[in-house]
Protein backbone atom coordinates (compact mmCIF):
# COMPACT_ATOMS: atom_id res chain seq x y z
CA UNK A 1 0.00 0.00 0.00
CA UNK A 2 1.23 3.39 -1.34
CA UNK A 3 1.08 6.27 1.76
CA UNK A 4 -0.13 9.31 0.94
CA UNK A 5 0.96 12.22 3.37
CA UNK A 6 0.05 16.01 1.95
CA UNK A 7 -0.87 17.44 4.87
CA UNK A 8 -0.81 17.34 9.05
CA UNK A 9 -3.24 18.27 11.07
CA UNK A 10 -2.50 19.95 14.47
CA UNK A 11 -4.06 21.14 17.64
CA UNK A 12 -2.57 23.25 20.48
CA UNK A 13 -2.33 20.23 22.86
CA UNK A 14 -0.40 18.13 21.04
CA UNK A 15 1.75 21.09 20.36
CA UNK A 16 1.95 21.35 23.69
CA UNK A 17 2.79 18.14 24.69
CA UNK A 18 5.62 18.31 21.85
CA UNK A 19 7.45 20.95 23.13
CA UNK A 20 7.27 20.28 26.73
CA UNK A 21 7.56 17.07 26.95
CA UNK A 22 10.53 16.38 24.57
CA UNK A 23 11.60 19.75 22.95
CA UNK A 24 10.82 19.66 19.60
CA UNK A 25 8.49 21.99 17.34
CA UNK A 26 5.84 21.66 15.13
CA UNK A 27 7.45 23.03 12.40
CA UNK A 28 10.90 20.45 13.00
CA UNK A 29 8.31 17.55 12.43
CA UNK A 30 7.00 18.70 9.24
CA UNK A 31 10.60 19.84 8.10
CA UNK A 32 11.53 15.85 9.00
CA UNK A 33 8.71 14.44 7.11
CA UNK A 34 7.76 16.93 3.61
CA UNK A 35 11.36 18.25 3.23
CA UNK A 36 13.89 15.44 4.11
CA UNK A 37 14.33 13.33 0.71
CA UNK A 38 15.65 10.40 2.81
CA UNK A 39 12.78 9.85 5.70
CA UNK A 40 11.69 6.58 6.23
CA UNK A 41 7.78 5.81 6.54
CA UNK A 42 6.87 2.31 7.86
CA UNK A 43 3.59 1.02 10.00
CA UNK A 44 3.91 -0.24 13.55
CA UNK A 45 0.52 -1.85 14.80
CA UNK A 46 0.49 -1.59 18.66
CA UNK A 47 -1.73 -3.25 20.71
CA UNK A 48 -2.75 0.34 22.58
CA UNK A 49 -2.44 2.61 19.89
CA UNK A 50 -3.59 0.32 16.87
CA UNK A 51 -2.40 0.98 13.52
CA UNK A 52 0.27 3.88 13.28
CA UNK A 53 2.57 5.44 10.97
CA UNK A 54 6.29 5.72 11.85
CA UNK A 55 8.32 8.09 10.10
CA UNK A 56 12.26 8.77 11.15
CA UNK A 57 13.57 12.19 9.28
CA UNK A 58 15.73 14.71 10.04
CA UNK A 59 15.10 18.25 10.62
CA UNK A 60 16.94 21.26 8.41
CA UNK A 61 19.09 21.63 11.43
CA UNK A 62 20.22 18.24 11.50
CA UNK A 63 18.47 16.74 14.20
CA UNK A 64 16.91 13.42 13.30
CA UNK A 65 13.36 12.86 14.74
CA UNK A 66 10.72 10.03 14.95
CA UNK A 67 7.21 10.85 14.36
CA UNK A 68 4.23 9.15 15.33
CA UNK A 69 1.05 9.88 13.11
CA UNK A 70 -2.36 8.93 12.64
CA UNK A 71 -4.53 9.01 9.80
CA UNK A 72 -7.51 11.08 9.50
CA UNK A 73 -8.20 10.55 5.90
CA UNK A 74 -5.24 8.76 5.01
CA UNK A 75 -6.71 8.21 0.92
CA UNK A 76 -6.22 11.90 1.20
CA UNK A 77 -3.08 12.09 2.60
CA UNK A 78 -4.65 13.72 5.86
CA UNK A 79 -2.48 12.77 9.26
CA UNK A 80 -1.91 13.76 12.72
CA UNK A 81 0.62 14.08 14.66
CA UNK A 82 0.70 12.16 18.04
CA UNK A 83 4.28 12.08 19.03
CA UNK A 84 7.54 13.25 18.12
CA UNK A 85 11.39 13.23 19.83
CA UNK A 86 14.68 13.60 18.82
CA UNK A 87 16.34 10.14 18.49
CA UNK A 88 20.09 10.45 19.50
CA UNK A 89 22.96 8.83 17.80
CA UNK A 90 23.73 5.01 17.71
Amino acid sequence: MRIRLDSLLWDDATIDKLWRKHRVEWWEVEEAIFDDEEARFRWHEDRRHGRRLLVRGRTSGGRRLLVVLHPVEAEAGVWRCRTAWEEKSR
